[in-house]
């Protein structure tokens, strides 16, 4: 399996929720720190990502590059995210609450753990603690480049190797779903 599918729907509750939790806004990087933190933490134990989004080792860290690209208003659901999400300057604010209709409690859980985890830790903390992930060292080379994070390496960064196998099976459970039932 090359990589899991990108949740728009749940990306954008998401992203409301750590909004809501932060009085409506925060800096873009941070933003994009608390999501990729809530992937690799839910991947390593759940064998299921929040986002499903790719990550890419980037110069402040690693980053969801779907996350990335809806901040900046691009990728074709960007009009949409627009409507929940919008980014002003270095900030990103709340405008429209998206709901949490497709969030688990176990990933709502997630979401506001981490919120509370780095509350106290500024932009720039957050961004060097990631860049303390064994994924972000063993694939950032430096420079303005980006360089892809296999999901399976997000794995192994946490000692969870063990667990590519579930993560695949799940995927294609998730897949198979969908397809029966036409989502």
């Amino acid at each position: 399996m090359d990589k899991f599918r990108f949740n728009f729907k749940k990306t954008v509750q998401a992203a409301g929720i750590l909004l809501k939790l932060e009085n409506g806004q925060m800096g873009k990087l941070r933003l994009l720190k608390f999501l990729y933190i809530a992937d690799r933490e839910l991947l390593a134990e759940t064998a299921r990502p929040l986002t499903g989004d790719t990550g890419y080792a980037m110069k402040h860290g690693p980053v969801l590059s779907r996350v990335y690209d809806l901040i900046k208003g691009n990728g074709s659901r960007a009009a949409e995210w627009e409507k929940h999400v919008r980014s002003e300057g270095y900030l990103v604010k709340l405008v429209h609450d998206p709901g949490r209709g497709k969030l688990s409690r176990g990933e709502m859980e997630k979401l506001h753990e981490i919120s509370s985890r780095y509350r106290e830790l500024e932009d720039e903390e957050l961004s060097e603690l990631t860049h303390g992930f064994e994924e972000w060292k063993d694939h950032y080379q430096g420079g303005g480049s980006s360089h892809l994070i296999p999901w399976e390496h997000m794995l192994e960064a946490q000692g969870k190797g063990d667990m590519i196998g579930a993560a695949i099976e799940e995927e294609e459970a998730h897949r198979y779903l969908d397809e029966v039932f036409g989502v």
